[in-house]
């Protein structure tokens, strides 16, 4: 049975280490391909800069694993970035002299949207990226056997620190296949 694409997300966990965000980044660009979206050199750049700024907040900032939504909305690439720190992401002020603090000042910048709003896991913190999809985007996409509850890829960090999947605590309404990613 098949469905329409933009209700199929596609979620995965990031293991809370900054030496996983470029893994991510390829696995994020890896589904919106595998969508069927149009990605040139520059779209492919943005992506991954976006997704990898995302992810490295979200794992420095809370010591924990995160969870990586792909999704196609139908007219945007969206990726949401769900952690367990409830406060929401905001630019800073970064001085000239700061080695850190202007990640989120790219994603507005590069994002065609962006936010983040509270979730019951924390927060969730998006972007959103204009990308032409190939006629086969707009059609229909078979769900794998591996398809669970988007829910079920929220994580959170275990008194011994490595991080663990576990749930339910609801994100979205959406089903999501989930895959973990290894660390």
């Amino acid at each position: 049975m098949s469905r329409p694409l933009e209700e199929s997300p596609y979620a995965f966990t990031v293991p809370a280490l900054v030496e996983a965000v470029p893994a991510a980044r390829d696995r994020v660009v890896d589904r919106a391909r595998g969508l069927g979206l149009a990605l040139d050199e520059e779209l492919t750049h943005d992506l991954k800069l976006l997704t990898g700024e995302l992810v490295a907040n979200s794992v420095t900032y809370t010591q924990a694993a995160c969870a990586v939504c792909v999704r196609w909305t139908g007219e945007r690439l969206r990726v949401e970035v769900t952690d367990v720190d409830p406060t929401l992401a905001a630019p800073s002020m970064a001085l000239s002299t700061d080695e850190h603090g202007r990640g989120l000042f790219l994603v507005a910048a590069v994002a065609t949207a962006w936010g983040s709003q509270p979730c019951a896991a924390g927060k969730k913190t998006w972007f959103e990226l204009a990308v032409p999809a190939c006629a086969e985007a707009t059609a229909t996409l078979t769900p794998s056997h591996g398809e669970v509850a988007a829910e079920q890829a929220i994580v959170n960090r275990e008194g011994n620190g490595h991080p663990a999947v576990v749930g339910p605590v609801p994100i979205t309404g959406a089903h999501a296949q989930v895959e973990h990613q290894a660390a």
